[in-house]
C-alpha cells in the first residue's frame, strides 16, 4: 500500500513539474468546408483561430485569423509570435501580431508546397507554446496546358502502338505453299559453242550415181 502511494505521488509531482514549465502544446486542427480551425485549451484559456482557404496554395494568399479567450481575470492583449517553416527546412517565417480589439490577422502566402509547421507563442500568466501543422498544396496547371498535356501524351501512345504494330507486321515471314514474288531470276547458263570449224549451213555431198550409193 505504501508503495502505491508513493508512486501516485511521485506521478503527481512530476505532472506538476511538466506543467509549470514552457512546454509544447499540440493545436488540433478540424476541416470545416472551405475553412481550417484551430483549437486549444488549458485551465487558463483557450485559443482558437481559423485559416482560409482551409487548403491553401504555393504563390496564392491566405488569412491566418486567432483570438485567445480567458476563463478568468483580465483579457488577454498579446502581442502574439508566430513562426512558420516548412518541415526538415531550417528557413522559416516570424511575425508578431498586435492585437486588433478582437483577433489577430496575418495573410500568409507559402513559396512551396508540403506540410508546415506553425507555432504560436504568447505570455500571459506563463509562456505558452503552441503548435500545429498546415498542408500547402502545389499550384495546379492552367486548364489549356492540362488538356495540351493529355492530348501529346495520348498521341504518343497511339503512335508508338502502330510503330509496333508495323514492326511486328513486317517481321512475319510468308505463309507456306506461295510464290515468293521477290525472289531472284534464276541464272541461265550459257550455251557451250561446239568444237566443229564446219560451218553451220554446211550440207552433206550428194550420193554418186555411178556408184549407186
Amino acid at each position: 500500500m505504501w508503495r502505491s502511494t508513493g508512486a501516485l505521488i511521485a506521478c503527481l509531482l512530476t505532472t506538476g513539474a511538466v506543467a509549470a514549465t514552457p512546454g509544447a502544446d499540440q493545436l488540433r486542427t478540424e476541416r470545416r468546408g472551405d475553412v481550417l480551425e484551430l483549437r486549444w485549451a488549458d485551465a487558463e484559456e483557450r485559443l482558437q483561430g481559423t485559416l482560409h482557404p482551409a487548403l491553401p496554395r504555393e504563390g496564392e494568399p491566405a488569412m491566418l485569423s486567432l483570438h485567445v479567450g480567458a476563463f478568468q481575470g483580465a483579457e488577454f492583449t498579446g502581442p502574439l509570435t508566430l513562426t512558420l517553416h516548412l518541415k526538415d527546412s531550417p528557413s522559416q517565417l516570424t511575425r508578431t501580431l498586435t492585437y486588433d480589439g478582437v483577433n489577430w490577422h496575418t495573410p500568409l502566402e507559402f513559396d512551396e508546397p508540403g506540410l508546415y509547421e506553425l507555432e504560436v507563442r504568447y505570455q500571459n500568466t506563463r509562456l505558452k507554446v503552441l503548435t500545429g501543422h498546415i498542408t500547402v498544396a502545389s499550384t495546379p496547371l492552367p486548364r489549356g496546358l492540362s488538356w495540351a498535356l493529355v492530348f501529346g501524351g495520348s498521341g504518343l501512345v497511339l503512335a508508338m502502338g502502330v510503330r509496333g504494330a508495323l514492326k511486328r507486321l513486317r517481321g512475319t515471314p510468308p505463309p507456306t505453299g506461295t510464290s515468293d514474288v521477290g525472289a531472284p531470276p534464276a541464272v541461265i547458263p550459257p550455251v557451250q559453242a561446239s568444237s566443229s570449224t564446219e560451218p553451220p549451213d554446211a550440207t552433206a555431198p550428194a550420193p554418186d550415181a555411178a556408184s549407186n550409193r
